[in-house]
């Protein structure tokens, strides 16, 4: 059942989950802006990326009047969602990603040696800090809090649809600092928030299957990880991943849309 009170308190939740990443955002800004070393910079984002836990943290009590910590992180951690979703998931966002470079090699005429990667003494680090960034600090609010109070009243596909555009526009610093101006920063915004929506559905339809976070926390490392090992313009690769994600997420609602569009009751 979803009450007035988890509505607002959802409200809140996600109003108080703006501004504590923009003033973290703001301090991120400065402190670069002081030409702190670069180790201390990416520890910084990831501090901001960290933000959506932050306040389900700072809210529990008022998120979760009869749950403690503990049994709350113990349900969303130990809930068992089957290993093959995980392979499934890589699959499919390795043939995404793969379909994203091919779609830029074709789209520039270039060919395949002509693609440059991280180099192999960068690949550890760019995995834990990918890892423990928004992978890990975001899906707990997201995903194993909001998707869950708006699945109380609306259909998996509606409140996949719903965070989405919260943890869209969440982003929009991100955005508007990514270096584009003019049309391309256009651009770049509607195709990062098709991606997000589209991530977002996808995420949910894997989430429902055990509601584990660390499925959703997987999806998401494995989408942002996908952008960070190819070094190519960004713009152009997210044009070809959100076209990707957009069809991934179009596939599921097809062959599984009885279970998307079961409404309250039936998704708790």
């Amino acid at each position: 059942m979803y009450t007035k009170l988890e509505r607002k308190s959802l409200t809140r939740y996600i109003i108080f989950t703006y501004l504590l990443f923009w003033v973290l955002i703001g301090v991120c800004g400065i402190l670069i802006s002081l030409d702190v070393p670069a180790l201390f910079q990416t520890i910084l984002k990831n501090v901001c990326a960290w933000t959506p836990t932050f306040v389900l943290l700072l809210m529990f009590k008022t998120l979760f009047p009869n749950t403690n910590l503990r049994d709350f992180l113990k349900k969303n951690f130990l809930s068992k969602t089957k290993p093959r979703y995980f392979i499934v998931a890589f699959i499919l966002q390795t043939a995404i990603f793969a379909g994203a470079g091919l779609g830029y090699i074709a789209l520039n005429n270039l060919t395949l040696e002509s693609i440059t990667f991280i180099s192999a003494s960068a690949l550890l680090p760019a995995l834990i800090m990918t890892a423990t960034g928004g992978a890990m600090g975001e899906e707990l609010g997201w995903r194993a809090y909001a998707l869950n109070v708006f699945q109380k009243k609306y259909s998996p596909m509606k409140s996949a649809l719903f965070v989405g555009l919260a943890w869209g526009f969440w982003h929009l610093p991100l955005m508007l600092f990514s270096g584009y101006s003019g049309l391309e920063l256009l651009y770049y915004c509607i195709f990062f928030l098709v991606a997000i929506l589209s991530l977002s559905v996808v995420i949910t339809f894997f989430y429902n299957k055990g509601r584990s976070v660390l499925i959703a926390m997987w999806i998401h490392f494995l989408f942002n990880f996908s952008i960070l090992i190819v070094i190519i313009d960004m713009l152009q690769l997210l044009i070809f991943l959100s076209a990707g994600y957009f069809l991934l997420g179009l596939l599921l609602f097809i062959t599984h849309k009885p279970e998307l569009l079961n409404t309250g009751s039936k998704n708790q």
